[in-house]
């Protein structure tokens, strides 16, 4: 890349940079300077046409100090002094409804000032501007009678509710707008006074309005409090009445409660836990007894069924009549003992004395199931008697249950009652304190200072709307710049080039000024000789120096010259680069391969008599078609005779007799350049691109659509290796003379003349 090119990289890279956008606005400061004398001109044809407007100025204090006409507190809590409530009255200040209010007080809806807006007063009251527009005829005549006249001799706290919630209607939508718009309410730095700010035309009325203002708030802030110690004795009057029922109702419901249900005595105890304790005694004696006849029974029975029982059971059955019967059978049986001894068994004795044993043990059997069947009945009977004891008791504890139950209720209905109660006597006591204390309401705020008629006008700040007007048309001339700059559908600078179409930038080609009368017709494809110092030449240098060091293998090779699109320039880069190499002394050979226009051969040929073309059909040798500039030493090949030829040219480009001249030439010259047609409407070009070893893709300077330029590479297929660079053509002058103010040094007069030309 040459130092030119590398210079407007460094004034322009990127797609965007700070460089590059000064450079933009550089080059378009005639632009950008009439943009802004324009601006200029119409901000000060508005600021002579704005008419002069006044402001009315009156201080409203927030006092949120306890007033003390009254120990009871109010229904409505005082205004705080905290940041939010302060905002909050600063919107009620500037809300419609005080507007309103005061256009019914100060009847203005009769003032043309006010009155429903043209379209193009809308419109300027959405830019903010309303209040500078000419307001038509002034004030009415009652409100500047009365401008010297103080507020308070007119009845606004008896007009102010004029305005009911909810009216509304476009009129007085558009009355309350227009009186908003020249509305500006404030707070006083972070103090606790807020600043009411009314614009009229007339200085007496934006006074009188202001004021005006200031009155309608205090007297709807003092009848806010009145209006809602009005709503809460009401409320609490109907409170009361509901709270006096309810309370008659819960000590009825206490009283038919007792009398229902009589489970309590004069000292208010439960009957029935003296007769549970009672019962619960006598429960637990009967378990006991019932426990010990088991015992005995239980005892005695497995005495008698057990084998000598009767031994022991005298003294478990603890009786009497048992013992002596034991003691009986003893005797006989003792005496038994002694008279087996002396008689047999046989012996009447004897006999008598068994039967008398045997009796007598028959009667202790008998006494002994006596008492058993007696503490078998005493076991039946204690379990029965603690049978009915448990079921008494049962029935008892369930009754105790219920009744504990019924003095739950009613602890509940007294509880209830003496809540009501309660409540009644707090409300009734807030009633008469709300009911007394009604009309004795002070506002939460006073005005500190009256608006004054003011002597001199507050807007329009005409110097203030020139210099926005002049900084407007500066900054919209230096937009339009930009975007002249950077919304080109083309390329514009070497990194749009690598960016979009990845391939390197190899020269930036300045545009040459048309033929006219007067000028040469070849001077364009021979400026690098009639200007070898001039930016054009120093470009074509900084070509030359890309495509030699893209090219080390040495040896002749074809430089095709080639374009997207027709009149891109790519004749005018041809011949000159081809001029510039047959300036450093080598064989140079400059084709025209556009067989369909033939752009450089009716320039630089256009006597010839024969061509490329006509060689390729009539095979004659290819040196006969070849002409020489002695002056410049340049070998020119022009593409076809002036005779029309019908035979098909890409099916020529491409046959082998083309491929054999291309051959022939290549060993006579150093160097050839080949003007190529255009790559996307003809197929000559892609099929040229197989004979050549570099391609140097020209573009116009931000004309030629980057897709087209990226769609044209493309079709190159496989020859797109070959491409060794794009060439930026007809680049602006100004854009030019930047670059090469960073990239290389030229004559003094040179800049001038590349001027003139253009």
């Amino acid at each position: 890349m040459s130092t030119m090119d590398r210079g407007m990289e460094e004034s322009g890279g990127g797609a965007f940079s700070f460089a590059r956008a000064f450079n933009a606005v550089r080059r378009r400061l005639a632009l950008v300077g009439a943009i802004s004398i324009a601006a200029t001109l119409i901000a000060v044809a508005v600021a002579v046409s704005l008419p002069n407007r006044y402001e009315g100025v009156a201080v409203v204090q927030i006092d949120p100090r306890q007033k003390t006409i009254s120990q009871v507190d109010s229904v409505v809590e005082n205004l705080r002094g905290d940041n939010a409530s302060i905002d909050s009255e600063v919107e009620v200040l500037s809300s419609r409804a005080i507007a309103l209010k005061v256009i019914d007080i100060l009847n203005l809806r009769d003032d043309e000032e006010f009155r429903p807006r043209s379209t193009v007063r809308r419109i300027f009251g959405f830019l903010g501007l309303g209040r500078y527009l000419p307001a038509g005829e002034p004030a009415t005549a009652a409100v500047h009678n009365g401008a010297a006249q103080r507020l308070d001799q007119d009845p606004v706290g008896t007009r102010v509710g004029r305005v009911q919630p909810g009216d509304s209607s476009p009129e007085r939508d558009e009355l309350a707008a227009a009186f908003q718009e020249r509305l500006k309410v404030s707070r006083v730095r972070m103090t606790l006074l807020l600043e009411i700010k009314f614009s009229a035309r007339d200085p007496a009325k934006a006074a009188r309005i202001a004021n005006t203002i200031a009155e309608v708030y205090l007297s709807n802030n003092l009848a806010s409090k009145t209006q809602a110690s009005g709503f809460a004795t009401e409320l609490l009057e109907s409170k009361l009445q509901e709270m006096q029922q309810r309370v008659s109702d819960a000590e009825r419901k206490v009283a038919m409660f007792k009398s229902d249900n009589n489970i309590f005595d004069s000292e208010g105890n439960i009957l029935s836990e003296k007769e549970l304790s009672r019962l619960m005694e006598q429960t637990v004696s009967a378990r006991n007894a019932t426990a010990t006849a088991k015992s005995k029974f239980e005892n005695a029975q497995r005495l008698a069924n057990s084998p000598g029982g009767t031994e022991t059971i005298a003294e478990v059955l603890d009786s009497n009549s048992i013992r002596v019967l034991k003691e009986t059978v003893s005797s006989a049986r003792k005496r038994e003992a002694e008279l087996s001894t002396r008689y047999g068994p046989r012996h009447p004795e004897m006999q008598k004395v068994r039967a008398e044993v045997a009796e007598t043990q028959a009667q202790l059997a008998e006494e002994i199931a006596r008492h058993v069947a007696n503490l078998r009945n005493e076991y039946v009977v204690a379990e029965r008697s603690e049978m009915q004891m448990r079921q008494a008791l049962t029935t008892l504890k369930e009754q105790e249950a219920a009744t504990k139950e019924s003095s739950v209720a009613l602890l509940e209905l007294q509880r209830e009652a003496a809540t009501s109660k309660q409540i009644y006597e707090s409300l009734l006591a807030r009633y008469k304190q709300t009911s007394e204390t009604q009309d004795l309401q002070l506002p939460d705020a006073r005005i500190v200072e009256q608006a004054d008629v003011a002597l001199f006008p507050a807007s329009p700040n005409r110097k203030q709307i020139v210099l926005l007007g002049l900084f407007a048309g500066l900054g919209l001339g230096i937009l339009v710049a930009l975007a002249f700059e950077f919304a080109a559908p083309g390329l514009v600078h070497p990194d749009d080039v690598e960016r979009n179409l990845e391939v390197a930038h190899i020269a930036s080609v300045p545009a040459i000024a048309a033929s006219g009368p007067g000028v040469d017709p070849l001077r364009s494809i021979r400026l690098v000789l009639t200007e070898p110092r001039g930016i054009f030449a120093e470009s074509v240098r900084g070509m030359r120096r890309e495509l030699d060091m893209r090219h080390r293998s040495g040896g002749p090779r074809v430089i095709m010259v080639a374009s997207s699109l027709p009149g891109e320039g790519t004749d005018v880069i041809a011949s000159n680069l081809a001029h510039h190499y047959a300036m450093a002394g080598q064989r140079v050979l400059l084709a025209d391969g556009d067989l369909r226009r033939a752009p450089l051969t009716r320039k630089l040929a256009p006597q010839r008599t024969t061509g490329l073309l006509d060689s390729l059909i009539h095979q004659t040798p290819i040196e006969r078609a070849i002409l020489h500039d002695t002056a410049s030493g340049l070998f020119f090949l022009p593409a076809m005779s002036p005779t029309p030829l019908e035979t098909a040219r890409p099916d020529m480009l491409a046959s082998r007799r083309m491929a054999e001249t291309m051959a022939t030439l290549k060993s006579q010259f150093d160097i050839i350049i080949l003007d190529a047609p255009p790559l996307l409407p003809v197929v000559d070009g892609r099929v040229l691109a197989d004979y050549a070893d570099q391609i140097v893709f020209v573009t116009t300077w931000r004309h030629t659509p980057k897709h087209l330029a990226k769609r044209a590479l493309h079709s190159l297929g496989f020859n797109h290796d070959k491409v060794a660079g794009v060439v930026m053509n007809s680049v602006g002058h100004q854009a030019m003379e930047d670059t090469y103010a960073l990239g290389t040094r030229m004559a003094p007069a040179q800049p001038r003349r590349m001027a003139q030309a253009a």
